[in-house]
């Protein structure tokens, strides 16, 4: 600990050195009036000992000097001595970092998602989430959450309250999954008919349609994994460029295949058409009601079509626009079966498209 030379506080020693003198008492004489040590004595008035409530109340009977006032003389010293203390100092350092991480930073999702949690003590923990974010400060930290996140953008919903801090969390949560998912094969923007033929076969058989498209995405060079929704983020998937390849994250927050094609094919349409290998800082975020941008208008436009074929989804809604919508499941069967499309992909949307939600009896949904 390195030296203190000057203090603005008083020790009690020198208030009642000074309170001796001015009443003539000598040192050895009081020690002797209160039943202390001439030494012990000596050391309070040199600040050498600190003033205890026993002795407060003590100098109280023998100067009328109130109790509480030698030891707010004495706390006021003592804080000041603390303050000056090199491990205070750090430790105090450490908990302002701490704060200012979790200002941009959900460290409980981090606790669950990095394995063997964050450490037991404040510095492992700050050691811990800067190596997370690959960054070696806090500033650089809230720099990026800063330069990442536009809290205006997620106050655009009436309906859901989005946390600029969890959304941040969890997107760097996606980067980090990626180093844990199996490298896809090269990616070639030309691939998107392949691609897609094989995606509708996938999900028109609905068996084992989750490790399915990992494959098939991987052969296309697409990197592809699920990571669970957190509270307050409201993500259906994301989209972005790691290392050599495009990656989609989604969050099977509703897990019904009808919601899985079309935010997988929404995710498609982004890195097709949005993403590119020339701006990999470029990223895609779904969320579940903020569709005010092109590109996630785009997007969506992209899913719809190539889920269900634009030109014969527009005449069956022409030619059926008038039948109730609780009588006309088996129609929905037929046109499901005429073009290979998973019959719960046609319910879902046409219940969208109808604003029509209860009239999905008998439709299986799963995710198998």
């Amino acid at each position: 600990m390195k030296p203190i030379t000057a203090f603005t506080t008083v020790h009690p020693g020198e208030i009642l050195s000074d309170e001796l003198d001015m009443r003539g008492i000598k040192q050895k004489d009081f020690a002797s009036t209160i039943g202390m040590p001439a030494s012990v004595l000596n050391d309070i008035i040199k600040g050498k000992r600190s003033v205890t409530p026993d002795i407060a109340i003590l100098l109280e009977a023998a100067l009328g000097k109130d109790a509480i006032s030698w030891l707010r003389l004495q706390a006021e010293r003592d804080l000041e001595v603390a303050r000056g203390k090199e491990d205070i100092l750090q430790k105090q350092k450490d908990i302002e970092t701490w704060q200012s991480i979790q200002s941009c930073c959900n460290v409980k999702y981090l606790e669950k998602y990095i394995s063997g949690g964050l450490g037991k003590t404040i510095q492992e923990k700050i050691h811990a989430v800067l190596n997370f974010f690959n960054v070696k400060t806090v500033e650089a930290l809230r720099e990026a959450f800063v330069k990442d996140v536009d809290p205006a953008y997620f106050r655009k919903s009436d309906k859901f309250k989005y946390d600029p801090v969890n959304i941040f969390t969890w997107k760097h949560m996606a980067y980090n999954k990626c180093d844990s998912v199996e490298r896809p094969k090269k990616f070639s923007v030309d691939s998107l008919d392949g691609l897609m033929e094989g995606l509708q076969t996938i999900l028109y058989e609905n068996e084992d349609t989750m490790n399915r498209i990992a494959q098939l995405l991987r052969e296309y060079g697409i990197r592809f994994f699920t990571l669970d929704n957190e509270k307050g983020t409201h993500i259906d998937g994301f989209s972005f460029w790691k290392g050599a390849y495009p990656t989609i994250t989604l969050t099977l927050r509703y897990k019904k295949i009808d919601i899985l094609a079309f935010t997988l094919m929404h995710e498609i349409g982004h890195v097709f058409n949005h993403l590119s290998p020339e701006a990999k800082s470029k990223t895609c975020l779904t969320l579940i009601d903020i569709k005010d941008n092109v590109e996630e208008q785009e997007a969506d436009m992209f899913a719809n079509n190539n889920l269900i074929p634009a030109k014969e989804w527009q005449l069956f809604k022409e030619r059926n626009r008038d039948v109730n919508p609780y009588a006309i499941t088996s129609k929905l069967r037929e046109f499901a079966h005429q073009y290979q499309i998973h019959p719960a992909i046609v319910l879902g949307r046409y219940q969208h498209d109808f604003n029509v939600y209860d009239n999905g009896r008998g439709f299986d949904r799963s995710i198998n």
